[in-house]
């Protein structure tokens, strides 16, 4: 999933982060947010500059972790108890972050920096789809599939289909990975429910199918 990740392409440009990295002005409010010019530098293959320009995200947070109140992303408008609510643009940029680990090839960076994310927001399915993809590419296929269900239940509210549907073609690689033709199939086809006409999980009923095919034609 972080390849752009699952969800980066959407992720929503902030108006400003500049009370994320620095006390915002108006002569810094009217410049190009860090997380805007992250993710110009990673479209680019600047992933090491754009997470240069996202490292003061983290002294942020935990300049912000010291109180008493738990540090909170805010994604769905509900208001969590006991909690301070973190900026978006914040919360944005961790994302960000997380993301740049990963395209350098730090992947157990990359996991922490999403653990911390699902703490942040526990339930938000974004993240823990993410989550449940680096633990895939670390190599915990375990892990990753227990963060995917996870996820696919959290997804089950209304307006999250495209988290569920991601975690479920997330399971489904898993399931085929292992030789589960028939529990991949399922979890790809329960997926289109929720996404119609993604390609990827049309493609890997595809597979599957001429899979099938060859394994009955070798058994024949």
């Amino acid at each position: 999933m972080l390849a752009i990740p699952a969800q980066a392409a959407d992720l929503a440009t902030p108006v400003t982060m500049a009370a994320a990295v620095q006390v915002e002005s108006p002569s810094t409010s009217m410049a190009l947010s860090p997380v805007a010019a992250a993710m110009d530098l990673m479209r680019s293959g600047r992933s090491a500059d754009a997470l240069a320009l996202l490292e003061p995200a983290m002294g942020k947070l935990q300049g912000m972790s010291k109180g008493s109140a738990r540090p909170y992303c805010q994604h769905d408008g509900s208001i969590a108890r006991g909690v301070r609510v973190l900026d978006a643009d914040l919360c944005d940029a961790l994302y960000l972050r997380a993301f740049a680990l990963t395209e350098l090839g730090r992947r157990t960076d990359a996991v922490e920096a999403l653990e911390q994310l699902t703490q942040l927001s526990p339930d938000y399915p974004r993240y823990f789809v993410e989550l449940a993809y680096a633990y895939r590419a670390s190599g915990d296929k375990a892990g990753a599939m227990e963060t995917y269900r996870h996820a696919a239940e959290l997804a089950s509210a209304p307006g999250q289909q495209k988290y569920r549907a991601a975690a479920l073609r997330g399971i489904g690689n898993l399931l085929v990975d292992k030789g589960d033709l028939e529990g991949g199939e399922k979890a790809y086809r329960d997926s289109l429910s929720d996404d119609p006409q993604n390609k990827v999980a049309l493609g890997e009923l595809q597979y599957i199918a001429r899979k099938r095919a060859a394994m009955e034609q070798k058994g024949g």
